[in-house]
């Protein structure tokens, strides 16, 4: 049997309309509406699903201690017991880009642009916000997309826990808190879901909204997880020109956890290769 595209069943579709209607003449085709998927964005999509089975043992998935080795090991398909992570926010996402991008994600290049080997979150929100070779920064949370990085300074003056990094796998849209003191003026909260490496996984199972925005790493009834996985943040941006404005750690977080870009500044970029 003959395979027809969908494509192509359109256009004849099109050619046998009726006489002066719109799409009888001059059809143009929507653009794809899938956007290529960054690659890096692939291997860390499967690198947390494999670090959060329940087959993979809890010990194989762990936010590591300053000074302790940095360890990721993408392990045989099938094989959750082989996968193994022990890093931070900042150190994980190097070591994505460095397995991802062998050639151009080299140590040179983070020692160049970021000012380190293995940059901290500080270091990659102050590049991101300069501007550097290789990346494209984006100052507005609508023209991210699955694979973009988001850096947060905590501006805590810590050689160590300076911020977070996560990296975007989807804005699940906007969201009206319930409680008044979570929404402000002049501004829009989004969803945003992420993947990141974290001692503190984003929420708590049971309270509020949380169901709607779930951390994989939070078992209801079990062990929770620390570690890479994908958990949700609330990010705020300016109404009126999409600016980051502000963020919430988690859907649950209180308006006391709420941080101003003046008190943490954010910085979002796109690995360009």
């Amino acid at each position: 049997m003959t395979s027809v595209s969908r494509r192509a069943l359109l256009g004849a579709s099109a050619a046998f309309a009726a006489p002066g209607s719109a799409t009888a003449t001059g059809v143009e085709m929507p653009s794809d509406p899938y956007l290529p998927t960054a690659p890096h964005a692939i291997e860390a999509e499967t690198f947390a699903q494999y670090l959060n089975l329940p087959s993979c043992p809890r010990g194989n998935n762990s936010y590591k201690q300053d000074g302790a080795p940095n360890v990721l090991t993408w392990g045989a398909p099938g094989e959750p017991g082989t996968w193994f992570n022990q890093s931070q926010c900042a150190s994980f996402l190097t070591g994505l880009l460095r397995r991802t991008y062998p050639d151009v994600a080299t140590p040179q290049h983070f020692e160049t642009c970021f000012g380190s080997r293995s940059p901290n979150a500080r270091q990659y929100r102050q590049a991101f916000a300069a501007g550097i070779p290789r990346w494209r920064t984006l100052t507005r949370l609508a023209d991210l997309r699955a694979g973009d990085l988001i850096a947060i300074d905590y501006a805590n003056g810590q050689p160590t826990q300076t911020g977070h990094i996560v990296l975007l796998r989807r804005i699940k849209g906007t969201y009206v808190a319930p409680n008044p003191s979570l929404n402000f003026p002049g501004e829009t909260q989004y969803a945003v879901e992420v993947i990141d490496c974290t001692s503190d996984p984003h929420g708590v199972p049971g309270v509020g909204n949380y169901a709607a925005y779930p951390d994989i790493r939070l078992v209801e009834g079990g062990d929770d997880r620390a570690g890479v996985g994908f958990g949700h943040m609330m990010f705020y941006v300016s109404t009126s020109t999409g600016v980051f404005t502000r963020y919430r750690w988690s859907v649950n977080t209180s308006s006391s956890g709420t941080y101003t870009v003046a008190q943490r500044p954010i910085a979002a970029a796109r690995f360009t290769g």
